[in-house]
This record gives C-alpha cells, sequence and structure tokens, in this order.
C-alpha cells in the first residue's frame, strides 16, 4: 500500500494571486467527472504541457509555473523532473498520447494515482498596435465688431469705419490623432487529469489570460484554472 503524501498548503501570495485572477476576468471552463472522488487521487504527476505550435518551449514554461498552483488542490505532487527521466526510460516524449498500458506503467513507477496533460493553446508576447482615435481639439476664432465714428470738421463731418476685436469664438473639433497603444501577453491552457488506472479522464479545464508580460500571464491563468477548480468540487459536494 502507498502511503499518503502530506498535503501542503498554497503560499498565501499565491492564494491572492488566484482569487484576484477569479475576480478580475471570466473563470475557467471546468467539466467534472461525476464519479471523480479527490480523496481517492492523493499524489499526482504533470507531464509538460504541449508547445503551442509558434513558440517552442512554451510547454515547459507554462507547465513550471502551473505545478505550484496544484498545491491549491492539495495534491501530493511528483517533481516534474522524475516524470520526464520515466518517460525517457521508455523512449516517450511528454507530447505523446500514453495508451492505458503506458499510462499504468507510468504510474507504477512514480507511485501516483494520476496523471496530468496539458496543452499551451496560445502564448502571444506583449506588443504595440498604432490605433487612430478622434481627439476633440479645442480652436478659437476672433470676434470682430464694425465700429463707426463720425467726426466734424471744417471741411464737414467725416465718417470713419474700423473693425475692432471684441473676443473668441471658442469650440470643439474631432481630429483623427495616430496612438500607439500596448497590448498585454495573452497565454491560453487547456489541461485534463486522468485516473492512472482506468484511463478515465477526471476533470478538464480551459482559460486564457492576460498579464504585462508572459509569465504574468501564464500566472493569472494557472491561477483560474485552479481556482474555478475549487469551486467547482465545492459546488459538487453540495
Amino acid at each position: 500500500m502507498r502511503p499518503r503524501t502530506p498535503r501542503r498548503l498554497l503560499a498565501p501570495a499565491l492564494l491572492a494571486l488566484a482569487l484576484l485572477a477569479q475576480a478580475c476576468a471570466p473563470g475557467a471552463l471546468i467539466m467534472l467527472n461525476p464519479r471523480y472522488d479527490p480523496q481517492k487521487i492523493q499524489r499526482v504527476a504533470m507531464v509538460d504541457f504541449e508547445d503551442h505550435p509558434s513558440m517552442v518551449g512554451s510547454g515547459k514554461i507554462v507547465s513550471g509555473i502551473f505545478e505550484k498552483y496544484l498545491f491549491l488542490g492539495s495534491y501530493g505532487m511528483v517533481d516534474r523532473q522524475q516524470v520526464a527521466a520515466a518517460l525517457a526510460s521508455r523512449n516517450l516524449q511528454s507530447t505523446d498520447n500514453l495508451d492505458l498500458f503506458e499510462m499504468r506503467t507510468l504510474a507504477d513507477k512514480l507511485g501516483v494515482d494520476a496523471l496530468i496533460f496539458g496543452q499551451v493553446t496560445d502564448f502571444t508576447d506583449t506588443s504595440e498596435k498604432t490605433v487612430v482615435e478622434d481627439m476633440a481639439l479645442e480652436q478659437s476664432s476672433p470676434l470682430v465688431s464694425r465700429v463707426e465714428t463720425i467726426q466734424s470738421g471744417p471741411n464737414g463731418t467725416v465718417k470713419t469705419r474700423q473693425d475692432v476685436l471684441t473676443g473668441y469664438a471658442t469650440s470643439t473639433v474631432d481630429t483623427p490623432i495616430q496612438q500607439t497603444e500596448t497590448v498585454e501577453a495573452h497565454v491560453g491552457l487547456t489541461l485534463r487529469m486522468v485516473d492512472a488506472r482506468t484511463g478515465e479522464v477526471l476533470w478538464s479545464a480551459s482559460a486564457s489570460a492576460m498579464g504585462p508580460h508572459l509569465n504574468d500571464a501564464s500566472e493569472a491563468v494557472s491561477a483560474r484554472i485552479i481556482h474555478a477548480l475549487s469551486e467547482r468540487l465545492k459546488d459538487a459536494k453540495t
């Protein structure tokens, strides 16, 4: 019988980020197997996520960030280097679709109840774009009044007319102005937890998030998924 791995608590900073991510943007899409019993999944192994097609190495980056958020779900975790070594020993890549025999073999080698697989669906870095916006610019026009004066002299009456500035009329005009805007980094992620004994998907999740940099977006999407999963599991108990 495999000993249970002590459960760990998520650091307060990670918990705060998870709550912030849930509050500031739409949550993750969670699909939960009605037969999933969290008490039966004590120890899990996470396979490095599949890369986004346009960014080699993105899977390893995002899975490294997501890994720490799994502690919010109180799972005992196997180090990812051990998982990679176990896959390599069987000449398997992290992106391989493992059959049930391979999953059971890997689970026995690592001593886990379930495996987590994922794919980075977007990994777009921060960029800049030029936009044209109408800006209300103020302009003023002089107000001129014509003043007539009459003067009497030895040769008779002389009339003179003179334009006098009396003020300014102010108005606004919409003028197209080019501006440069910063588009935040965007990371999308889908993943699933699979029972290593039966091959049954226990839950699946997908979400995306933005941030000032790719790491920030990866943190945000990880927090969003774990928080949404936690809430979904609470609802399932009621």
